[in-house]
């Protein structure tokens, strides 16, 4: 297996110190070397191509590469951003990760009616697919619906029947048209989904292709057991992230809007990786184990220190994990 890191850990979505630097390009051209001195050869982009919602607004508008046209605004082209990239020495984009959280911001701020919101989805995850072609790329992370609790607030039709039932179609659209540009689709878990919980087994079924990309720390906050769970799916994971948590939801946050930035109750739902609970070295021995040969993508999310996060993922892969099983993977 290969450790990446998910640029993510970036928290651009809130105003947390320093958080107007962090959309600069400046900030990123460090970044990206900081990355590549950590050891991390492969990193994950998150991918939101709207620009309503005043902090999406923002964020592409800067130097984050978060779209196809930041990416050309910014660094030029698909092609120069990746010639940087390797220049600084990092080799690859592993993937992207898409969030239908941000289909239903896009909604929101726009003022649109609920019922375009699977145009805008599929639309979405068609330019991911193109973008990633234009970066050499091979994996598609999806977020397959918004919050529960903008969902509760919006819905367009029956939430486990019609609004289910077309969120499986455009995922099959995504798939089919990803597979002949030779890139892989792989959901991604959140505690806050409608997919939440064996929710997201239940959609991998029905979306023949699309395989599984486990993020242990929302696993580990539906009270779900990582390890259990990603035993179930060994055979069917691509891009599993590796985050950590200690947070228990005790008030039902994961119905709320903005579940992530909780109000009431413990204010932190993520850990730096490696201080929380979740069983990271024991999820590893079962992909050792299965030979998986894929990325891991790491995740330090809401860290209040990006470069400090950056050593301390390091550090954890090299000593507590790959030192822990030999240093065979």
């Amino acid at each position: 297996m290969k450790f990446g890191l998910s640029l993510e850990t970036v928290n651009l979505k809130t105003s947390g110190p320093n958080f107007i630097y962090m959309q600069s390009k400046s900030f990123w051209v460090d970044l990206f070397k900081f990355v590549a001195a950590a050891g991390f050869k492969g990193i994950e982009l998150p991918y939101n191509p709207f620009s309503s919602d005043p902090m999406a607004f923002e964020i592409g508008r800067c130097g984050v590469p978060i779209s196809k046209f930041a990416v050309n605004a910014k660094y030029g082209s698909p092609k120069e951003f990746m010639s940087f990239l390797n220049d600084v020495g990092i080799e690859e984009v592993t993937g992207v990760h898409i969030n239908a959280n941000d289909v239903m911001l896009e909604i929101v701020a726009s003022g649109q009616p609920m019922s375009n919101y699977f145009t805008l989805f599929e639309k979405m995850g068609m330019e991911a697919i193109e973008f990633l072609v234009s970066l050499g790329s091979k994996g598609l992370v999806v977020s397959p619906t918004p919050e529960i609790g903008w969902l509760n607030i919006m819905p367009d039709g029956d939430l486990d029947g019609e609004f289910t039932a077309k969120t499986i179609e455009v995922l099959k659209k995504l798939v089919s048209a990803a597979k002949e540009k030779g890139i892989i689709v792989a959901v991604k878990n959140e505690y806050w989904s409608l997919m939440r919980g064996n929710k997201i087994a239940q959609l991998l079924k029905q979306v023949e292709g699309a395989l599984f990309s486990p993020d242990l720390a929302h696993i580990k906050i539906t009270g779900d057991d990582p390890k259990v769970v990603v035993n179930a799916h060994k055979n069917e994971i691509a891009y599993l992230r590796f985050s950590d948590t200690d947070f228990t939801d005790e008030v039902c946050n994961y119905k709320k809007v903005n579940a992530e930035i909780p109000v009431e109750g413990s204010q932190k739902v993520f850990s730096d990786l490696g201080d929380g609970e979740v069983d990271l070295l024991g999820v590893a021995k079962i992909l050792k184990d299965s030979n998986y040969d894929g990325w891991v993508i790491c995740e330090s999310k809401k860290t209040l220190n990006v470069y400090k996060a950056l050593l301390k993922m390091r550090w954890f892969v090299d000593h507590e994990i790959v030192g822990k099983l030999g240093g065979d993977l």
